[in-house]
């Protein structure tokens, strides 16, 4: 039965770090949706013509799929090098938040270009959840790498460093 439970410790951070990155890799990929849409918006402000438009378009969502690529593949580096420092909730935190504040400004962008037009209590909550988690989530996170407020697990006993 002991094997079991070393086994079981061993295995669950990195099913934890598995399960993190792919809510990392989702975000990412709405990000990259937001991103396209903020691009198009920033087209049709500035009045290009639809042939440029749609060769930038093009060229700016194969740039915007490399730099998800690299994220899907850097956060799950990060990850799992975050597990033998006991860091991995510090490092889930920094990038999740900085995701979400960049979901907030790719919503928030086009509603200032072009006027806000509808919005809905869903819209408004939407841009109230991305805001307020993101800051949350970095507060969280760089308030996790000071000195003062690490935590350790050593032996039986949690302790506070």
């Amino acid at each position: 039965m002991t094997t079991l439970v070393k086994l079981t410790k061993r295995i669950i951070p990195y099913l934890l770090c598995y399960l993190l990155w792919a809510i990392t890799v989702a975000l990412a990929f709405l990000n990259l949706l937001l991103a396209r849409r903020l691009f198009l918006v920033i087209l049709s402000a500035f009045s290009v013509s639809s042939q440029s438009a749609a060769a930038i378009d093009k060229v700016s969502f194969i740039f915007l799929a490399v730099l998800w690529l690299a994220l899907v593949v850097f956060s799950e580096y990060y990850y799992l090098h975050s597990i033998s420092k006991d860091r991995l909730w510090k490092s889930f935190s920094l990038v999740t938040g900085i995701q979400l504040l960049f979901l907030f400004a790719a919503r928030l962008t086009p509603s200032l270009i072009i006027g806000v037009r509808r919005f809905t209590w869903v819209n408004y909550l939407l841009i109230a959840g991305e805001l307020g988690g993101g800051i949350i989530l970095l507060v969280i996170g760089f308030h996790c790498s000071s000195p003062r407020s690490a935590i350790r697990i050593s032996g039986r006993k949690n302790k506070i460093v």
